[in-house]
């Protein structure tokens, strides 16, 4: 009679935490990035309160360079690939459409708002779901992806109106927006910090 074999223990492979890890520090090191997005958003975000309708275009491509700012930082963050890359393209694309062609959209701009709110939170909640979970950065992440995501299905889903109901929809989603990069940034930047004091920790123990 055979021994019972011992139950399997799961295996998990060190190199993928150390890879969810990495992802986390490399956010932390785009802090700034996220700063950067957070004060032009609100700087649109004021503007389209008081914005005339007769300049409804300038402020669209306005919008268009927030987005432009947005994919370009993403992808100079994280480069082209995967979903966090793809949600960098998507919002570049949707910029430089807003950019070039502000009149023609116009009456889409609260699908193409929408879209990109959408894009960003599939890329947060993509970027929470790579880091560990014992990361604590990873709840901020996850949190932004989730705002982004309701903000993104509320936008898609407004009713059409006019102009004044699109300025006041720009001003929602760029405020809106704003306040959780304003956030990120905070939380990223003491990520930062925290991983600099680490480094400088590790040197002084390896002298």
């Amino acid at each position: 009679m055979t021994d019972p074999q011992p139950p399997r223990e799961e295996i998990l492979d060190s190199s993928s935490f150390e890879d969810r890890d990495a992802l986390g520090d490399q956010l932390a090191g785009l802090w700034w990035t996220f700063l950067l997005r957070g004060i032009f958003a609100a700087l649109l975000g004021v503007a389209a309160l008081f914005w005339p309708t007769s300049s409804i275009s300038l402020l669209l491509r306005l919008l268009g360079l927030l987005l432009v700012l947005d994919g370009g930082l993403t992808l100079l963050g994280f480069g082209r690939r995967g979903l966090i890359g793809g949600a960098g393209v998507g919002a570049l694309l949707i910029g430089l459409v807003l950019l070039i062609w502000p009149e023609g959209v116009a009456r889409l701009t609260f699908f193409l708002l929408g879209a990109w709110a959408f894009i960003v939170g599939v890329g947060s909640l993509m970027a929470w779901r790579q880091m560990t979970d014992q990361h604590p950065d990873a709840p901020s992440v996850r949190n932004s992806g989730i705002v982004a995501l309701v903000i993104g299905l509320a936008l898609i889903f407004w009713p059409a109106g006019g102009m004044v109901a699109l300025g006041w929809a720009i001003a929602f989603a760029a405020l809106a927006f704003a306040a959780v990069m304003f956030w990120l940034a905070a939380r990223f930047k003491r990520a930062h910090e925290r991983i600099e004091m680490r480094v400088v920790e590790m040197r002084v123990v390896n002298r």
